[in-house]
């Protein structure tokens, strides 16, 4: 082999390397893309349940003491919780991502929920919103 045809052949595995490595990090690239809109996705699904909950915790207060409804968490997606403030906002945790609502009863015990299939009630004690 000449000079130049090792010249020529190493050329080539040069170019040969630079255009695998730009197609191997363009579907990198989209790969990650991919999984952050499948993130956003999830995080708008709790949204949601986290605004399901608020208007079952505030119907609860609206329709005055004895009032009482049952409250299961939808098991996806996966790994969230929901926690109740006595301030009067509910928090949802999905992923280090915090979505906070407002809630319109202003005295109301803590809680926490999980997404694990258990029922609460939440129920109205004269004014006061309480979980069990």
């Amino acid at each position: 082999m000449s000079l130049d045809s090792r010249g020529q052949a190493s050329a080539e595995l040069i170019l040969a390397t630079v255009i695998f490595m730009v197609i191997a990090l363009s579907l990198i690239q989209l790969t990650s893309s991919e999984m952050d809109k499948t993130d956003s996705g999830n995080l708008g699904q709790v949204r949601m349940i986290g605004e399901s909950v608020a208007e079952t915790i505030n119907t609860v207060y609206i329709n005055g003491p004895g009032y009482s409804a049952n409250l299961t968490l939808p098991s996806s997606p996966a790994n969230y919780t929901v926690y109740v403030y006595s301030n009067g906002n509910l928090s949802m945790s999905y992923h280090n991502n915090n979505i906070t609502i407002k809630l319109v009863p202003t005295r109301i015990q803590s809680f926490s929920m999980t997404n694990n299939g258990t029922p609460h009630q939440v129920k109205n004690n004269n004014g006061t919103i309480q979980f069990t």
